[in-house]
């Protein structure tokens, strides 16, 4: 699946009292049993409709387009709702997905053909059979129509189609799937260097390729490195650039800000994800499933974690949530231990206890990524206020290692006593 909903995900909302289809007018299921469903941006009571009312409504308008010169506006009808202008998500997704490759098959228009197909084979979940076997097919049909529509020997195509041929067996997961993954990756990635293809897209293939190596090999997923930060960057920037309030631009900065987060630049994270979170709001409301993914991440790195050393009955590998200072700063009211996983799943709170420790104590170490302020320092007293991220700590010196965020400054080796948490992020400055 790519980074789309899924088409297991609940609907982004439930209709209200008095809801009926756009199109037939109809309140409740039509009858086929086809429930009212909406999954876009749509509000209140607008949107909603019966899936075999929006793939017939969808047939209807394409039809006006088939004897025309190619038009994209056409290709989206399928996928994109006509009153908000957004691209449907989940279920609703994977059904129109279906309808349209169906209707450019049966219709014969050879113009939409293999947009359909790439259309269809990234909603496809390869974990499930009948996805894994149309996925095959539809993969089949791909190759095929590059071989003999010669419309598609253009280098863009030949990298797409293997690229998405290679995603469809990555996420199938089996050991045959991804060795096919490696081999249509690999086939993208050749082509796209032989054809000074943008530094992006080569970064991303090489990225997808690393890890489907990295799963054959029995190995840990590559970590992301910074280059791979640039890369994500330069993909959801140019996204902003070409439509800033469209779903999948909020879905790449959501991926940016997770890499961002596992990379230890939380402050950025958390700076891209307010951004996201309003922005999702407004334009897509507070109950759209995306504005909903955001702001969980928002409020996941939002958590200030320390570990707890020389206490007893505390393990030292055990992660606790920092809640409060007490004490003019001089204590922290803790509460955890948090689950290793803690940023996936729902906390166990009943298992948590809360307790105040020093926070002047050096048995107290930041979890990585902790945004920090610099206060109380004598020979660089420049810099108390400046916050940054810890990314490492220095053993030799027993120095934390704090990457500032203010344009050109360097990173710093801190002591304990000279740093504070952050708990809300004050206004950026000095970012120009």
């Amino acid at each position: 699946m790519s980074s789309s909903s899924s088409p297991s995900d609940p609907p982004s909302c439930k209709p209200p009292d008095g809801a009926s289809c756009w199109l037939c007018l109809e309140e409740g299921p039509d009858d086929s049993g086809a429930p009212l469903v909406r999954d876009c941006s749509c509000r209140g009571h607008s949107g909603f409709a019966h899936v075999p009312c929006l793939i017939k409504y969808a047939e209807s308008k394409c039809r006006d387009y088939i004897d025309r010169p190619p038009d994209f506006a056409a290709y989206k009808i399928f996928g994109e709702c006509p009153n908000c202008k957004q691209e449907y998500q989940g279920a609703i997704s994977y059904e129109m997905t279906k309808a349209q490759l169906s209707f450019v098959e049966r219709e014969k228009v050879h113009s939409w053909h293999i947009l359909a197909l790439l259309k269809r084979i990234n909603v496809l979940d390869g974990k499930k059979e009948a996805d894994r076997i149309e996925g095959e097919e539809i993969s089949a049909k791909m190759l095929m129509l590059l071989e003999d529509d010669s419309s598609l020997d253009d280098v863009m195509s030949i990298i797409i189609v293997h690229q998405y041929i290679g995603r469809f067996y990555k996420n199938v997961g089996t050991t045959q799937s991804l060795e096919k993954a490696k081999y249509y990756y690999e086939k993208a990635r050749d082509v796209s260097n032989t054809s000074s293809g943008d530094v992006v897209s080569v970064q991303l293939l090489d990225n997808e390729l690393a890890e489907v190596k990295a799963r054959l090999n029995g190995h840990s997923l590559p970590k992301t490195q910074e280059k791979d930060l640039s890369s994500l960057r330069a993909r959801y920037n140019f996204m902003v650039q070409h439509g800033e309030h469209e779903i999948k631009t909020t879905q790449m900065g959501v991926e940016l800000a997770t890499a961002l987060f596992r990379t230890y630049h939380t402050i950025e994270a958390l700076r891209l994800l307010e951004r996201l979170v309003i922005n999702s709001r407004r334009v897509h409301g507070s109950e759209h499933n995306e504005t909903k993914k955001a702001d969980r991440w928002w409020q996941r790195l939002k958590l200030r974690c320390v570990f707890i050393e020389n206490r007893p009955f505390i393990d030292p590998n055990d992660r606790y949530q920092v809640l409060r200072y007490e004490q003019d700063g001089n204590s922290y009211i803790v509460k955890g231990p948090l689950l290793t996983n803690y940023m996936e799943e729902p906390r166990n709170v009943d298992g948590e206890m809360t307790f105040s420790v020093p926070s002047t104590d050096v048995g107290i170490s930041f979890s990585r990524g902790t945004p920090l302020m610099l206060h109380g320092l004598k020979k660089a007293a420049h810099l108390n206020g400046e916050i940054g991220d810890v990314r490492d700590y220095c053993k030799l010196s027993h120095r934390f290692v704090v990457y500032l965020e203010g344009k050109g400054l360097n990173p710093v080796k801190v002591k304990h006593q000279n740093v504070r948490i952050v708990f809300d992020l004050p206004i950026p400055k000095n970012l120009d």
